[in-house]
């Protein structure tokens, strides 16, 4: 049996084109010593190996009390700690963050608030508390400090994420994917009318002539099936040709999995940037897949669980009740339930999904216990569902 070494959330941090970049797992109220034995325990379990594409957002609570050889305890260049500025005054605080410094961990002041000067004179990155707005300094600070990743937290609303790009703030984390623009709801009816007619087509194993007519009346759906066939991730020699041979080549499985994540991509207009609902949606769909697995579903029931992800989002997305969205699809009567009650196995797995890559809950232990799944499975799931986020962000 697995020693309990805490059980934490992972929030997604993103770039400004939506990508991928970071974790910032949330110890909640776990102790410092806690954390830090999760983190090894994590390093055992070769989570940093299996992200090797993302950082760590480390928040440290108690800096005199951060062990000093930390840097032969975890992976330094893969974690950045995140120290409050408040604690980054006087001699001995900044004597401590310039060895952690030189150890290789990067370091970026937390809850900057600076007016004028700085707490610690060798800042470069900085992290700003979006919780309230962003506030006016914080393009002074971008300006001076141009050479910085800087990070926008809690950003909250897809209106909060345009004051942050406004700022020069470059990582963003936070609820803004759950809360979008209104307008952005406008979607194009037509496009989203044959994107969910292609699904259904699929999932009824129909002829590739009925699948290739439809993607014929959408440049823009013809363009990303194209691109993603070409992708890196399939690694095609052959030059593909026509809509058939591409189709082909993505196997049905595959594109069945692609044209739910493109319900999604297909919304994103905004300066080239995805969607941000799009990486979300990708979360829960394999992570819904991974715990299926874990569970001993059959590939059937772990490609309905990846679905069931995928799709729960679709409410977001077309501010519509799912159930209007979903009912051209003709689901399963289980994976309707999981997706409107949250009931039966896949509804429960997808309780636990929705709060993995968001603030922790104190119900998250109870439901690994309720699917009888331990700590171990949990983490791998996660690991193996962000690890595939960063791949689609990257097709896409």
């Amino acid at each position: 049996m697995t020693l309990s070494t805490g059980i934490t959330t992972f929030q997604p941090v993103f770039n400004q084109q939506q990508q991928l970049i970071a974790l910032c797992p949330d110890f909640a109220r776990m102790d410092q010593d806690a954390a830090i034995a999760a983190l090894q325990h994590w390093k055992q379990l070769e989570l940093f190996d299996q992200l090797s594409a993302l950082n760590w957002m480390v928040a440290v609570s108690d800096l005199s009390q951060l062990p000093a050889d930390l840097h032969q305890r975890l992976p330094a260049s893969r974690i950045i700690l995140c120290i409050p500025e408040r604690v980054c005054q006087g001699q001995e605080m900044q004597a401590r963050l310039k060895h952690f410094s030189s150890s290789g961990f990067r370091i970026y002041t937390d809850d900057f608030q600076s007016v004028s000067e700085l707490a610690w004179s060798d800042t470069r990155d900085i992290i700003i508390d979006s919780q309230a707005g962003v506030p006016f300094s914080a393009k002074l600070w971008t300006l001076r400090l141009s050479q910085g990743q800087h990070w926008a937290k809690n950003v909250g609303t897809a209106a909060v994420l345009e004051q942050a790009l406004a700022a020069g703030l470059k990582m963003f984390s936070g609820e803004y994917a759950f809360h979008p623009a209104k307008n952005n709801s406008a979607a194009d009816s037509s496009a989203k009318t044959r994107l969910l007619k292609l699904l259904g087509l699929v999932a009824r194993d129909a002829d590739s002539k009925e699948l290739e007519d439809l993607f014929k009346q959408d440049a823009n759906l013809s363009y990303l099936l194209f691109r993603l066939v070409s992708s890196a991730a399939f690694a095609q020699t052959v030059k593909v040709s026509n809509f058939g041979q591409a189709i082909n080549l993505l196997g049905r499985r595959q594109l069945q999995r692609w044209l739910q994540l493109l319900l999604y991509a297909k919304q994103s207009d905004q300066g080239g940037a995805l969607n941000p609902l799009m990486a979300r949606a990708a979360f829960r769909a394999a992570m819904m897949e991974a715990l299926a697995q874990r569970m001993g579903f059959n590939r059937d029931m772990s490609d309905g669980a990846f679905m069931v992800g995928m799709f729960s989002l679709l409410d977001t997305l077309f501010a519509s009740p799912l159930t209007e969205v979903l009912q051209p699809l003709s689901l399963q009567e289980d994976y309707l339930a999981a997706l409107l009650q949250r009931s039966g196995p896949l509804g429960r797995c997808l309780q636990l999904t929705e709060i993995a890559d968001r603030r922790f809950e104190p119900a998250l232990r109870g439901m690994l216990t309720e699917l009888a799944l331990s700590e171990d499975d949990y983490l791998l799931s996660v690991a193996h569902a962000f690890a595939w986020v960063n791949q689609v962000c990257k097709d896409m």
